[in-house]
This record gives C-alpha cells, sequence and structure tokens, in this order.
C-alpha cells in the first residue's frame, strides 16, 4: 500500500505544481527531470457548506449547502531529451439553497475545466525550448498568480502560453529569452477582463556551483477593457538564485518598475518578487513567495461607500502578495495541509469622475486540511477555508467554507 500512496502522491503534486506553473511559486526556469507517470484518471465528489457565496454582493450573504464533482487526467512523460507533461480536469458545482444577491436569484450551478501543457525538449546540452500553456475556466480565484484579490460573483476564464528558449554560451553565462501571452474575462465583472503580452530575458550567472546571479529585462502592453485603459511597463531586475542545501532554494529578485498608462499617469516605482521551497524533512515541507509592484488587473472596483454606487477607475494598484503553504505526511495513509495568502491593496490615481482618490483594501485567505488514504486507489479528504476583506470602499466580507469528500485514482 505504501508504494501505491506515493505514486498517488506523485501524481497529485504533479498536476497541482503543473497548474501553478506561472504562478509567483515558480519564478524561476525549472529544469527537473522527473520520472515519468501513466495516464492516470483522478475523480473525486465533495460536499460542503459556504457561508457568504456571494461575498461581493451587497446583500448576498445567504448561507448555502453545495456539491462538487470532478473527473481529471494526467500524464508525464519524460525522456533524455524530451519531457511532455499535461493534464485536464472538468467539474460541476451546484448549490442546494436558492441563491440571491438584493432579492435576485442568480446561478446556482458552475461548471469548470482547467488544461494545462508543459513541454520542454533539450536540442543539446547548450540549447533547449521550453513551452508552458495553461486554460481555466474556474469560480474561485488562484490567489498566487496576482489576476486578483477576491473571489467574484461568477466564472473568470483565464489562459497563458509562455514559450521561450535557453541557450549556455559558456560554463557560467546563459541566456532564457522567451514571449508570453496571458488574458483573463469575466463573467460576471465588468472592467477586470484583460490581456497582456509580455517579452523578457534572463541573463543568467553561475556565482558558484549553488548560486545563480541573474540580471532580468521585462516589457509587457496590457490591453484593459472598455472604460479600463491600455497600459505598458518595463522590468529591470537584479536578482539571485541560490540552493542552500539539496532540501532548499529560493529565488529573489528586486529593481525599478516603469509604468505607462494612457489617459493616466506614468512614473516608476520599486518592484520585487521572491520565492522558496523547503523539505524539512521527510514528512515536512514548505513554499512561499512574495511580491510587491504595480498590478495592472483589477483596476476597477465599485466604490459601495458612495450614494449610487459608482464604478471607479484607478491607473495604479500597488500591491504587496504573500503565500505559504505547508505539507506534512502524518503517516503513509494521512497527510496534512495547509497555506495563507495575504495581499494588500492600495488603489490610487483616480481616472474615473467620481469616487475616492484612494482606496485600500487588505485581503486574507486562510484554508486547512487532511487526505486519508483508505486504499490503494481510495482517499478521504476535508478542508476548511476563511477569507476576509477590510476595505475602503464599503466592500467589506467574511466567508467561511467547509468541506467533506472522497476520491479515486485510476
Amino acid at each position: 500500500m505504501k508504494k501505491q500512496t506515493i505514486t498517488v502522491a506523485t501524481i497529485g503534486m504533479a498536476l497541482a505544481s503543473s497548474l501553478c506553473a506561472q504562478s509567483l511559486f515558480d519564478l524561476a526556469p525549472d529544469d527537473t527531470q522527473s520520472d515519468s507517470l501513466p495516464l492516470t484518471w483522478t475523480a473525486g465528489l465533495n460536499f460542503g457548506l459556504d457561508d457568504n457565496p456571494t461575498p461581493l454582493g451587497q446583500g448576498g450573504e445567504d448561507e448555502a449547502f453545495y456539491g462538487n464533482a470532478y473527473l481529471g487526467v494526467t500524464f508525464l512523460n519524460n525522456s533524455p531529451q524530451t519531457t511532455l507533461n499535461f493534464g485536464a480536469q472538468i467539474g460541476v458545482i451546484h448549490y442546494f439553497d436558492n441563491i440571491d444577491i438584493v432579492g435576485q436569484d442568480i446561478d446556482d450551478t458552475y461548471f469548470t475545466t482547467s488544461l494545462y501543457l508543459n513541454w520542454t525538449h533539450r536540442v543539446s546540452e547548450r540549447l533547449r525550448f521550453v513551452s508552458r500553456n495553461l486554460l481555466s475556466y474556474e469560480l474561485e480565484p488562484d490567489y498566487s498568480v496576482g489576476f486578483q484579490a477576491q473571489r467574484q460573483n461568477g466564472n473568470y476564464f483565464r489562459w497563458s502560453t509562455d514559450n521561450a528558449v535557453g541557450y549556455r554560451w559558456s560554463d557560467r553565462l546563459a541566456t532564457y529569452t522567451g514571449i508570453r501571452f496571458d488574458g483573463i474575462t469575466f463573467d460576471d465583472f465588468d472592467g477586470g477582463d484583460r490581456t497582456t503580452i509580455t517579452a523578457y530575458n534572463d541573463f543568467r550567472y553561475q556565482v558558484s556551483e549553488r548560486t545563480v546571479a541573474t540580471l532580468t529585462y521585462r516589457y509587457s502592453d496590457v490591453d484593459g477593457e472598455d472604460q479600463v485603459s491600455d497600459s505598458t511597463n518595463h522590468y529591470i531586475l537584479a536578482g539571485i538564485e541560490h540552493r542552500f542545501s539539496q532540501q532548499t532554494t529560493g529565488v529573489l529578485r528586486a529593481g525599478v518598475q516603469i509604468r505607462d498608462v494612457d489617459q493616466g499617469d506614468s512614473g516608476e516605482s520599486p518592484y520585487v518578487e521572491g520565492s522558496f521551497t523547503t523539505r524539512v524533512n521527510e514528512s515536512f515541507s514548505l513554499r512561499g513567495y512574495a511580491r510587491y509592484g504595480v498590478e495592472d488587473f483589477q483596476r476597477s472596483l465599485v466604490d459601495y461607500s458612495l450614494p449610487f454606487p459608482p464604478s471607479v477607475v484607478y491607473s495604479n494598484v500597488d500591491a504587496l502578495r504573500l503565500g505559504l503553504t505547508a505539507n506534512y505526511q502524518i503517516s503513509s495513509t494521512l497527510g496534512l495541509n495547509g497555506g495563507v495568502n495575504f495581499a494588500m491593496l492600495d488603489y490610487n490615481e483616480r481616472q474615473s469622475i467620481r469616487g475616492q482618490s484612494q482606496i485600500d483594501e487588505d485581503f486574507l485567505n486562510l484554508f486547512v486540511g487532511f487526505d486519508y488514504q483508505v486504499t490503494d486507489n481510495v482517499s478521504l479528504n476535508a478542508r476548511y477555508n476563511f477569507e476576509d476583506l477590510s476595505s475602503d470602499a464599503d466592500r467589506d466580507y467574511d466567508r467561511n467554507r467547509f468541506s467533506l469528500g472522497a476520491s479515486t485514482t485510476f
């Protein structure tokens, strides 16, 4: 049983890491070799209670029971030259109780899907091509990405394709050059849709066996929707990637962000990003991230503190994001997991006629859960999730979610 349990856990970790691949948990190019995994299916069913299913809908704080069913597949094929990794998942979330906002019924059934495809081809010891692609239609946000900081009402569609070439010019010097296209659209949130093109280049210098110094340039062109203007950003960053031990690595980059907003203010601001991962022992592991900079996503919000609440657009959103996740394997059958995500957002440089000149918001997300292996391919799981938003725009809310379910792998 132990061998099979480890295999199932590895599949789950592969799925999670691939879906997080372009998140703040994964800042550096990853050339880690992994053992191949066969085509594997996972199915699950969860039931839970959500005490605030429409948190940003004024007057919509009715608690509701819900069910969630999903089916997923993963595959990893690794050869000396090529690594191919893909996964997909479809699901449905249904609220059994009627949900309304100010007396108006809203959808109680939501469909979700996600698909990723990662490909690495090593042409030689010097040259390699990397492609990472993601499509996701989801209800709950991925806080580590930075597209949003709160659960909006309704689904969102997110896509990303990141293609790069890495070349080692000498034993110590290499470059990593690529272009990324990504976008997000919301079903029920005006002013949140974005499309971004980012070109980037990393100069990578091997300082020692464990340390790589980096010099990074990025250029991004952001296309907003409707009343939200477009913007461009230049990033000039110096950084370091260090392996403290075989189990612990860290990445830190810092520099300047040069920003130009159409019909808005432009300027420079500091930019910092970092991540780390460590395996304390065979049972306990940690991952974390941090980022501070000016964000383009969610530059508009509804200010409920004003009469006839307007939708207000701002040039800049100064954002600090912090996150930490932990996994502890108590035994071969029982594992614990938990984490925290924190976002501090400062909306400033108002572009709209009405609205506050500046709005501050703090968001906290906490979760804890367990997985218990019942048989070789069946496990039970439970999770508790807490959200808290504090806002100058009277958008404050608390939210608690509980779920209990089972999954099987075959």
